[in-house]
């Protein structure tokens, strides 16, 4: 081989904490000087073998020589890519210049043979011995791109001590085996690699994307290459640096809370003071995650702060009775409605016939109970829920007025009482949440508990709380209210069709119905319904797995598939509701319901029930011939941590399987 005058040897970090490699196309004279002003990968990959035609390569690789000492400024790892044994005349041209004392290794190519990467293994340590400077060790990346290398990869990890990371190349590879390049074959190459690269304990540096300008697709190839394990990319085109950079790289705010997980544990499984699972195999995880390097900040030249506008209550002024307005004003069109029946089936005639609800001495049909009442838990999100911990859960729940479609609303949150829970860390308050229409006319309220963050001088709020003294706070704070069945007459309702199940106290019944909200639907009622908490809809700050849908929406069709068989009802009430476990989008939700009275009041029949609601079992089919335990129908509310108790020993089916319960009450006609 020619001998060419050497460079001095820089230190430089080591191949294994590389993420992104850059190929550099040396026979193209312009890209070195580019190299000064692109973004810096971690690793430079200058390419001899694909990306330089065969009549360019000598040509190549004089460009090299001439640009060594630029080469070795760049304070980068840089490795070469060299041809294959298949072109081995080539091959020995470019191990040369390895004498030029830039190149930190090689990545070889188009594997057919273990041999290919032991013959490296000792040209390398006579090139070593020949250089004798003693401060360099050429490492070796293998580019797994063919069908034997695949099926020889832990042959090929365990074939050299140089070795210090796998690399990908799906193109050659497809193209080898003459396989489709889907995602699932995709898939399963990539998993492969990556795991016998980890069984050698060695980094996988995923195949380069060649959809350059495709920058969309690339962001989402990315975020695939982080899901699978790999520990960096190849790249293609400079304007791919800083994405892959990016994306292999923790932010500060990131490290600290790893770091703060792992404060305090000793070893073990435990629950740290988050409240979250650690073991070995999760402190394991998070300690190769701090490995990854951390993100750079980048403050521009003219540079300015944003702020951010906060929402939710305010706990430095919050008193008792405050009433908080919600910033939305919302008049209901019929429209409304036909998008609710979507989500929530609806088969009592007060809510969908004109005709039967003008038998009951109304001008036409009620805007659906369950749609009043997430409008006014959902106006609610803004001014007061965005902050808070945790819903306790809901009392009192009243159709006050009848409500129709032209109507206007607005909806006010009174706020009853404040107190810190026992153990003093957070506080309790008590709400009143009450929906107005255009006439300042109660339409609906309930009582709400929810759980906040520790308010301070809590004491001082409550005594310095003053009354204040108008129309609207006396509207807002009265608990003398109407109720629904005080605007209906059943009396002639004797030539209309009721067709009403008879139904008994103490009867368990399993209603046949399920239904799910979608990831569309979610979002769309959502936004139809002012909700504006960011855990409902906001993909990029949630993982679609921690995506839940409102509580409201759970309620309505927990309720639907129950009313589903009490129909017809033309008043109904929520005595108390609380959530047991979060529901997700495309989770299924079946109910079941417990009689706990049936009473007679004029011409209506009063049903008290206790609802549950079930998720991801078909209770219908497979609970139906299955003996309940009754503990779980009780009226009071259970605790999450009594009925996973109670299920866990007496009905394990259902364990971590209730969603929500539901104390509540229906009127309905008398069957004639």
């Amino acid at each position: 081989m020619e001998k060419l005058q050497p460079i001095a040897f820089t230190s430089k970090k080591a191949i294994s904490s590389c993420s992104s490699y850059f190929f550099v196309l040396p026979h193209k004279s312009f890209v070195f000087e580019k190299l000064k002003t692109w973004s810096k990968p971690d690793c430079y990959v200058v390419d001899l073998q694909d990306g330089c035609p065969n009549e360019l390569k000598e040509m190549a690789r004089e460009n090299i020589k001439q640009q060594a000492t630029l080469l070795g400024e760049l304070d980068r790892k840089i490795l070469l890519r060299v041809n294959d044994f298949g072109n081995e005349a080539e091959l020995k041209k470019d191990m040369e210049l390895l004498s030029l004392g830039v190149f930190d290794g090689i990545m070889l190519p188009m594997i057919n043979r273990v041999e290919n990467i032991q013959t490296i293994d000792r040209w390398l340590q006579n090139m070593e011995e020949e250089l004798s400077t003693g401060q360099t060790v050429f490492e070796i990346v293998p580019l797994i791109e063919t069908v034997y290398s695949t099926v020889h990869i832990n042959r090929i990890t365990s074939s050299s001590n140089r070795i210090t990371a796998i690399a990908l190349g799906l193109f050659d590879l497809f193209a080898d085996s003459n396989a489709s390049m889907n995602q699932d074959n995709v898939n399963f190459i990539s998993n492969l690699v990556m795991l016998a690269a980890k069984s050698a304990g060695l980094p996988f540096i995923d195949s380069p994307f060649t959809e350059i300008h495709d920058y969309a697709a690339f962001y989402a190839d990315c975020e695939k290459t982080v899901d699978i394990g790999s520990d960096g990319k190849l790249i293609l085109h400079p304007d791919h640096i800083d994405i892959v950079n990016n994306c292999f790289s923790i932010s500060e705010k990131e490290k600290k809370s790893l770091t703060d997980k792992l404060n305090g544990y000793t070893g073990g499984c435990s629950i740290n003071k988050s409240g979250e699972f650690i073991g070995p195999p999760v402190e394991k995880k998070i300690k190769r995650q701090l490995l990854k390097k951390v993100k750079k900040k980048r403050i521009p030249a003219n540079s300015i702060r944003p702020r951010t506008f906060k929402y939710g209550l305010d706990l430095n002024t919050v008193y008792e009775g405050q009433a908080l307005p919600c910033p939305y004003e919302i008049s209901v069109d019929e429209s409304w409605t036909t998008l609710w029946s979507s989500l929530v089936p609806m088969g009592n005639f007060i809510e969908t016939s004109d005709v039967f609800s003008q038998h009951l001495g109304l001008p036409k049909k009620l805007l659906p109970f369950s749609a009043m009442l997430n409008l006014t838990l959902c106006m609610a999100v803004e001014p007061f829920s965005e902050t808070c911990l945790l819903h306790l859960g809901l009392e009192e729940v009243v159709y006050e007025k009848p409500a129709h479609a032209g109507d206007t609303f607005r909806c006010y949150i009174f706020i009853e009482k404040l107190r810190n829970t026992s153990d003093g860390r957070r506080s309790v308050i008590t709400s009143r949440h009450i929906l107005l229409n255009q006439n300042s006319e109660r339409i609906l309220s309930f009582k709400r508990k929810t759980l906040f963050p520790k308010i301070d001088e809590l004491e001082a709020k409550i005594r310095l709380s003053l009354p204040e003294n108008s129309k609207l706070h006396e509207t807002l704070a009265t608990k003398d209210t109407t109720v629904l069945t005080d605007f209906i007459d059943c009396s002639n309702l004797s030539e209309h069709s009721i067709n009403c199940h008879k139904i008994s106290s103490n009867e368990l019944l399993i209603h046949d119905a399920s239904r799910h909200l979608g990831e569309s639907e979610n979002l769309l009622f959502t936004t139809l319904f002012r909700n504006t908490h960011p855990v409902h809809f906001n993909y990029l700050r949630y993982q679609k797995k921690d995506i839940i849908v409102c509580g409201g929406f759970v309620l309505a069709i927990t309720l639907a598939n129950a009313l589903k068989d009490l129909k017809q009802v033309v008043d109904q009430r929520i005595i108390s509701c609380s959530h047991i476990n979060k529901i997700a989008p495309m989770d299924t939700i079946s109910s079941v319901s417990y009689i706990h009275s049936r009473k007679l009041e004029d011409n209506l029949e009063v049903l008290t029930i206790k609802t549950l609601g079930i998720r991801n079992v078909d209770i219908a089919n497979e609970l139906n011939d299955c003996d309940w335990p009754l503990d779980l129908f009780a009226q009071e509310d259970l605790r999450p941590a009594k009925m996973e108790k109670l299920l866990r020993e007496e009905m394990p089916e259902l364990f971590h399987k209730v969603c929500i319960q539901i104390l509540w009450k229906v009127w309905r006609p008398i069957t004639k």
